[in-house]
């Protein structure tokens, strides 16, 4: 492919020419590895039917032939060697083909440790998984000797040192030489002076003091703890001078301070249907946001937000539609104790001219958190409300309810990841309390709560597991819960295979009015593809029931179906087709569902 280029200052035409296109990599002399596998380790792509080849780059080829001998590395082939040859043709388009020697297989025979006092020979070979016969895997090793040392390192021994080598011979002898170091404790803890930002605001931040027992995993919490103060662009904690008479090591914190105000503003511009539309034309939304903030207010770290939505359908786009109102105030501290209060006075309005529906409403809500490192998180919430309506809501309007509510949410969250877990749990209690002793015209309780769990059967693939409860209890049965507060089922985060909320009580005229008790469970095997392609088996079974009393396990409902997943850097992107099955299944029509993340 060529690009003609006219330069201004001579006026000559240039030919530049553009790197070829790569529509083809060919892999032979893997007799061990699967080719597959060996294509997911590289950057470069070929040309596929519905996407380009990457441009050739001699430098970036060196690199990932390199990649490729690491990962022979990674398999215990220490003398794998990759050589790359090129054809290229009259369109500018390139073939690659990586010839592999692949070598002999090294398996690990033994492993020696010496210098270590702390920890015995057996908690390291407990730690680096090491097993007698098994292939040699360098990488592997070395990232569980990174534990080892995180170990330490939680336990006073800043200093930590550990090499390893290896002797080989028909296998591999593996060599572990430890120098622990004195045990530390924290010495003094070096604070610089930021304008406008007290040395008590990031002091109380720190959660190891001077005299403390040395441990990386509090320090880097205290880092994390200065950077959701919303004060710092960038924050480190490094180790400093160490005294052997004294056995302290200092601490100096480094923090580069951020901007303190702003105001943001967002403004857009939206085709569509509206839900209540049927056979109509699509209609045009617009919709204008903006929020002004201070993030440190009276130079205490305390801070505001007010937040301002405005939305409306064509064609009256100049009278709001919607419009939300929200004042944010965080107290970060209460007292002593770093326990984020929140208090949230709002104001709410729906005027929907197609139907007729209005609402007002306006209330406060406090919310107060505690969290305890990434594990535990404890959020309480209390809100009072009222709210004024005319008309009948559409499925496009989410009236406002009146409530006098108190609420807390526990969350005991053990995943090794948050988009992409592969071992762990995670559980979800969160218990809610509307009138009785608040006062109000409603009187209910609701408890919802959720257990998953993960585990990494081998390499990528995961068996994940989901249990799901909801209760309400209602004081007085002649006054119903809220619609929107109502429990539902069905749909792309609980039941696939059933469209969205269509499980469980439903009008004559086939419309969802939820219930008081849920259950549902999911099981779930998710396995890679090709690169960014994974994939997933599922079950989902559940059901929604008026009253608990009324709840069967006959009525069950079943849906299976497999999945589609795309990695990304928010979660994935997934695409399930779900189909009801058993006894109890009104039809066997398959559902599609489409959304981000996974279901749990």
């Amino acid at each position: 492919m060529l690009t003609f280029v006219f330069s201004l200052s001579s006026g000559i035409a240039q030919t530049v020419y553009e790197s070829p296109e790569i529509v083809d990599i060919n892999i032979s002399g893997n007799d061990h590895l699967a080719t597959s596998d060996l294509l997911a380790q590289l950057h470069l792509k070929e040309k596929r039917l519905f996407s380009a080849g990457s441009f050739y780059n001699r430098h970036q080829l060196l690199r990932e032939i390199k990649q490729i001998e690491n990962y022979y590395t990674k398999h215990g082939f220490l003398d794998a060697k990759v050589t790359d040859s090129l054809s290229t043709s009259e369109n500018n388009e390139i073939s690659i083909y990586l010839k592999i020697e692949e070598g002999k297989q090294y398996y690990l025979r033994d492993v020696s440790v010496s210098g270590n006092k702390v920890f015995s020979s057996s908690e390291y070979l407990d730690i680096m998984e090491h097993q007698a016969g098994s292939g040699f895997n360098t990488f592997l090793i070395r990232e569980n000797l990174f534990k080892m040392v995180s170990l330490y390192r939680d336990n006073g021994y800043a200093l930590i040192e550990i090499q390893d080598s290896v002797v080989v011979d028909d296998s591999v002898s593996y060599y572990i030489k430890v120098k622990e170091g004195p045990k530390l404790n924290i010495g003094e803890i070096s604070i610089p002076e930021i304008p406008q930002i007290s040395g008590h605001v990031i002091r109380r931040e720190i959660i190891v003091k001077p005299s403390d027992v040395f441990n990386m995993t509090n320090i880097e919490e205290s880092k994390r703890r200065l950077y959701e103060t919303s004060l710092f662009n960038s924050v480190n904690i490094r180790m400093g001078k160490v005294d052997l008479d004294t056995a302290t090591i200092n601490l100096d914190v480094d923090v580069v301070s951020a901007k303190f105000r702003g105001f943001d503003m967002n403004f857009g511009v939206k085709q569509g249907f509206v839900d209540e539309a049927v056979h109509a034309d699509p209609v045009l939304s617009v919709g204008l946001s903006g929020s002004w903030y201070h993030n440190n207010l009276f130079d205490s770290s305390r801070r505001i937000r007010i937040q301002a939505k405005i939305s409306s359908i064509y064609p009256a786009i100049v009278i709001p539609q919607q419009f939300k109102l929200d004042f944010f105030y965080v107290e970060p501290w209460l007292n002593k104790f770093r326990l984020p209060f929140t208090i949230n006075p709002f104001y709410r309005f729906i005027d929907n001219k197609r139907s007729g529906f209005k609402n007002t409403a306006y209330g406060l809500r406090a919310i107060m958190t505690y969290r305890w490192f990434r594990k535990i998180k404890v959020q309480s919430l209390a809100e009072w409300s009222r709210s004024n309506s005319e008309g009948t809501p559409t499925e496009s309007d989410i009236p406002y309810e009146m409530a006098r509510k108190v609420g807390l949410k526990f969350t005991w969250d053990e995943r090794d990841n948050f988009f992409y877990p592969h071992h762990g749990f995670k559980m979800v209690i969160e218990p809610d309390i509307v009138g009785y002793f608040l006062k109000g015209e409603n009187n209910y309780m609701q408890l919802q709560t959720s257990f998953s769990s993960y585990w990494n059967i081998f390499a990528d693939v995961v068996f994940a597991h989901n249990t799901n409860l909801g209760v309400a209890i209602q004081k007085d049965q002649d006054v119903a819960i809220p619609y929107e507060k109502r429990f539902f089922l069905g749909g792309n985060s609980s039941i696939r295979g059933y469209e969205q909320q269509m499980l469980g009580p439903m009008t004559p005229l086939g419309e969802p009015v939820g219930g008081n008790f849920r259950f549902y469970t999911n099981f779930e095997f998710r396995f890679p593809i090709y690169g960014y392609l994974g994939g997933e088996a599922f079950v989902d079974v559940g059901h929604l029931w008026s009253e608990i009393e009324d709840a069967k396990l006959s009525e069950l409902r079943t849906a299976v179906g497999i999945g589609l997943t795309i990695e990304t850097p928010i979660g994935p992107a997934r695409i399930d087709y779900g189909i009801p099955v058993g006894a109890n299944a009104e039809t066997n029509i398959g559902q599609t569902h489409i959304a981000i993340a996974y279901v749990f």
